[in-house]
Order: structure tokens, then sequence, then C-alpha cells
């Protein structure tokens, strides 16, 4: 049995031994189609196929424009980012044109359009449900926001028990209960980290949090931030954490991991992984410092897409570092799922050294895959990580040098990190995530 078909199974069972509300669940939806497996896709399809297996009815809400993917401007408001800066008339024209549409359009009306039409993202493997339509929803609400410090409103044609958002963004309904998924407040706690107007995204999450009727965070230590940040009533706010949409190798694709690591220039358990955007909250100038202070000549594999300061962060490394050093480091951009699996199965361990982490998915990657880890002794990854990792002061480049040579020399080390990463992964399985999003609904009442 999958782990889909158990989390299903868990939900079946619990609703009829408890008898919770079924509900009728609007989720916004265009990062749900994602298909790099971002943070936000992973845990808008997480979340849609736990709560349709907990017998709830899931539609969708997405404002993309045709064609379906959202463009630059609205990933980055969905990911708390500032739409990008304006590059020539024609920008300059759009961005106006937005501000000028959020100002006037108090409330949309979204449509229910059918699969077939070219606007509608494909529903992950497995989901279904109604979608419905409001061209650029999304952006018009975050210009909104912004110029007026006021939510749009949203109507869609039929019965909503829910609206969840998966992100604090400016929308609302009338009469419907309202859930918001807060990740964390990395924008307010480290403001370098991120491109952020922060007066406008603490406006934003401070309303999100007091018009929600139950909030959902991914951690205690997100959980903290918000209680102490924001203010908000401790009971308002249930910790589910999230799981991973990724699943161990079988022993037939266990045979592929050489060949695909030969198409990266790698071989099987000769390599450090790390995984994640390519940004100043990930720590990257300390971690790539560190490992190559190491007495050894593997090399350290980067995946991930480019972000925002990307050449303050790495500009310095043609530089300041001579050829052999560059050698060590292999940056493969983005990769598809398939083949991160097979890097994770491959390496000999997983470097995550992050300042700050809401939960931080690409350790329990990491994990799943058998794969030991080091990471960062703050925020939520000794959290998700257990006693599966070692740790070190992200702040301290030495600690970050000594636990990776730890690492490197320790095969026994390695071996029982690996051992128990397996266990602690399934702390975080769909099973027990569907668990815990079914108790948190439970708040809701009738």
């Amino acid at each position: 049995m999958d782990t889909s078909d158990k989390a299903g199974q868990v939900g079946s069972e619990r609703l009829s031994a408890a008898g919770e509300r079924r509900w009728r669940i609007l989720i916004d939806g265009d990062h749900r189609a994602d298909p790099r497996g971002r943070g936000l896709s992973t845990y808008s399809r997480t979340l849609g196929a736990a709560l349709e297996a907990l017998g709830n009815e899931v539609s969708w809400l997405i404002g993309a424009d045709a064609p379906a993917k959202p463009d630059a401007v609205l990933e980055e408001v969905m990911a708390f980012d500032r739409p990008a800066p304006a590059r020539g008339l024609r920008l300059q024209a759009q961005t106006a044109a937005r501000m000028a549409a959020g100002l006037v359009t108090p409330v949309v009306n979204a449509r229910k359009i059918s699969v077939g039409e070219t606007v509608v993202p494909e529903h992950p493997s497995g989901q279904s449900g109604a979608t419905y339509l409001a061209p650029n929803l999304f952006v018009h609400a975050h210009y909104r926001h912004m110029l007026t410090r006021q939510f749009t409103e949203v109507r869609v044609p039929d019965p909503i028990d829910v609206l969840h958002l998966s992100a604090p963004v400016a929308v609302k309904m009338r009469g419907v209960k309202t859930v918001t998924s807060i990740h964390d407040l990395i924008p307010i706690r480290l403001p370098y980290t991120t491109t952020d107007n922060k007066a406008e995204f603490t406006a934003r999450v401070r309303r999100s949090a007091a018009q929600s009727d139950l909030i959902i965070t991914v951690s205690e230590a997100s959980k903290k931030d918000i209680v102490d940040i924001l203010g908000v009533d401790p009971a308002k706010i249930a910790v589910t954490y999230q799981p991973a949409d990724i699943a161990p190798l079988s022993a037939e694709e266990l045979d592929s991991v050489p060949r695909v690591l030969g198409r990266f220039g790698l071989e099987p358990q000769a390599y450090a992984l790390f995984v994640g955007a390519l940004e100043p909250k990930k720590n990257l100038r300390r971690m790539i410092e560190a490992f190559l202070e190491t007495e050894s000549n593997m090399p350290l594999a980067i995946v991930g897409g480019k972000a925002w300061m990307l050449e303050s962060e790495l500009g310095w490394i043609e530089g300041a570092l001579g050829e052999a050093a560059r050698k060590r480091l292999r940056f493969l951009g983005y990769v598809d799922r398939e083949d991160i699996r097979r890097l994770y199965a491959g390496a000999q361990f997983f470097l995550f050294p992050s300042l700050y982490e809401g939960f931080g998915l690409p350790p329990l990657e990491a994990m799943t895959m058998g794969c030991p880890v080091v990471t960062s002794n703050v925020s939520s990854l000794p959290e998700v990580c257990g006693e599966a990792a070692l740790y070190a002061n992200p702040l301290d480049r030495d600690d970050i040098r000594s636990k990776i040579e730890q690492m490197m020399g320790d095969k026994a080390l390695r071996a029982s990190l690996a051992a128990k990463s397996r266990a602690q992964a399934e702390k975080f399985s769909p099973v027990h995530y569907a668990e815990r999003l079914a108790a948190a609904y439970d708040r809701l009442g009738s």
C-alpha cells in the first residue's frame, strides 16, 4: 500500500470513528502544478491530497492568466517576495495597470472552468476537484493591499465551507471559515534575507492571522514566532508539520543511481549534496568556505535555482578561489525530481547549514532517502531532524567545517545516522500528516 492509500485509510477510519464533518474546501492553487517541486508547490499538493484523503471535497482557486503557469510577478508575490524591479517601459506599464486594477477591484467573481481549458493547471496525480479562475487575482490583491491595506474579496458560484490559503495572501471570502497556513516569519525575523516590502508583509500577515478562524503552521518553532511576534493566541494555531512528496528508491531504481550520477560527473558515496534555493538565508558562503577548508578532494554538488542576491552570495567564488577549489563545487542548477531522488540516495551526506527554516523540507527529503544530514542547530531544524543529524552553529564557519570533517571521516557514524534518518522521516509521513491535519480541522467545529 503506498503512502497516499495509507493516508486515505487513516482519514476514512478517523472520520467514521469520530464522525468529523466533511468540509467543502477551496484552496489557492496556483502553485500546485509547479513541476519543480519547490516548497509551496509541495505543500499545496500534499495539503490537497491529505484533505481529499480525509473525505473532504477539495476545489482550487487559481489566479493565473493564460497560459496556465503563474508569471514571474505572481510567483514572487505568492512566495512573499516583492514584484520584480521594472525592466523597461513595458513592464512599468504592466505594473501600473495591475496597481490600478487592484485599486478599483475590491471584489472578484471567479468562474468555474473545465479541465480542458488551457488556463487550468493539471491536477496533481490522484487529485480531483473543481477549479475556479479569477485571472491575476493574487497579483491584483497584492497591489491592492500594498496601496490600501485592504484585502480583496473573492466569490465563487458554488457553496464553500472553508477557504484554505496555503500562504497569507491578501484574499478573503464572506460567509466561510478561513484557514491560513503561515509557514514562517522569516521576512520579520531575518529581514536582510528576503526582498519583501517588510511593512506590507507585516501588515498582511497580521491581518491574515487576525481574520483566520484557524492558523496552520509547519513546526513548533514557527508557532512560537507567530505567538511571540504577532501576538496570536496559541490555541488558534495548529502544528501539522508537512510530509515530503518523495519516496525511497526501489531495488531496480537503486541500480540506476551510478548511471544517473555519471551524467553529473559524480560517483556514489563520493560527494556531499546541498539542495535548496540559492538565496541568502541558505548560508551558502559559509557552507562553501567551510566545505573547501576540509582536507579532502570530495566535490560538493549544489542543486537549486537562482534566487535573489545570487551575485553577492556566489559572485566571490570566481575571484577568491583557485581552480582546484572551484572544481570541487558542482552547480547543477534545477534538477528534476527523479534525478534528485538518486542524488540524495548516492550522496555520502547532505549539507544544509541554513540560517533559519520554518520547516526544512530538503533535510526531510534527505532523511527519507536514508542520507545522513549535517544541518543547523537553530529554528525548526533540530525539531525536524531529531537524533538523525549532526548539528552546527550556522554562524560559526569553524563549527560547520568540524561537523563536515566528522561526517567525512566516520563511516560508522554515517551508517548510524542513515539508519536513524528513515525512522525520523517516518514521523512526518503522509499518514501522520493526515492525522494532524484532521485534528486541526476538528477545531473549526460545525
